[in-house]
């Protein structure tokens, strides 16, 4: 079935609001983007109300669509969500993963040693490969959900996860250290996925999630909540 204006609309915001062109606070403005797209305002305006009952742009009166600027509250949801979901499908995953999408993994995790390299060397900054950076992230999950095959959970996965870039992106340092974390913990979960080890692959997600919560949280001002203890 082809896509509608809307359906175009909605992908292309979402893909500026990936790779940083719409940070926190924003203006989304409708005749702009329309004229950038190609089409007129209300396709436009549809896919911005889409967007806006996703929790990624919020609708002001008198201001109209604004890109979220997250609480802590937020960034506490998106993470508990995650770690609701994440390690039960990475778990699952590891019983039908499938070689091409175990390459596609291993791709995303070169692509972040390399990044990692350039910042080490300092060729690069880290705010600099903050895009490719997180695209490889993202593929790296994505492609985890996309081998479990349910089409709801890897919507409601990529919304969480373009809610946790969109969190992070005034605040992720990007330093060596960092980087490098995200990168062992994606080997861990790699690995476990390798062995067909679905406990060891849930873990690994776990702490991941936990590992991300922490970075994010710790620049974030407000109350915390408990992390409950992993089961065996």
């Amino acid at each position: 079935m082809s896509k509608n204006q809307s359906d175009i609309a909605y992908e292309f915001l979402r893909q500026k609001l990936l790779n940083r062109e719409l940070l926190p606070g924003t203006r989304v403005r409708y005749g702009p983007l329309g004229t950038e797209i190609g089409m007129s305002a209300t396709p436009v305006r549809e896919a911005i109300g889409r967007l806006a009952s996703e929790g990624l742009v919020e609708l002001v009166p008198q201001s109209g669509a604004i890109v979220k600027q997250p609480t802590r509250l937020d960034a506490l949801e998106v993470f508990e969500l995650r770690e609701a979901i994440e390690p039960f499908a990475v778990a699952k995953a590891s019983q039908l993963i499938g070689v091409r999408q175990l390459k596609t993994l291993q791709a995303t995790i070169d692509t972040m040693q390399t990044i990692l390299k350039q910042v080490s060397t300092g060729s690069t900054t880290g705010t600099q490969n903050a895009t490719p950076f997180d695209q490889a992230d993202l593929k790296f999950h994505l492609t985890i959900l996309e081998s479990v095959d349910n089409r709801r959970m890897l919507k409601a996965i990529g919304d969480l996860h373009l809610l946790t870039e969109i969190i992070g992106a005034a605040r992720h340092t990007y330093e060596a250290d960092i980087l490098e974390m995200t990168i062992e913990d994606h080997t861990a979960i790699l690995d476990g996925l390798k062995l067909r080890d679905a406990d060891a692959a849930s873990k690994a997600m776990v702490t991941h999630i936990r590992n991300s919560r922490q970075i994010t949280l710790s620049q974030m001002s407000g109350p915390e909540r408990p992390i409950f203890p992993l089961t065996n």
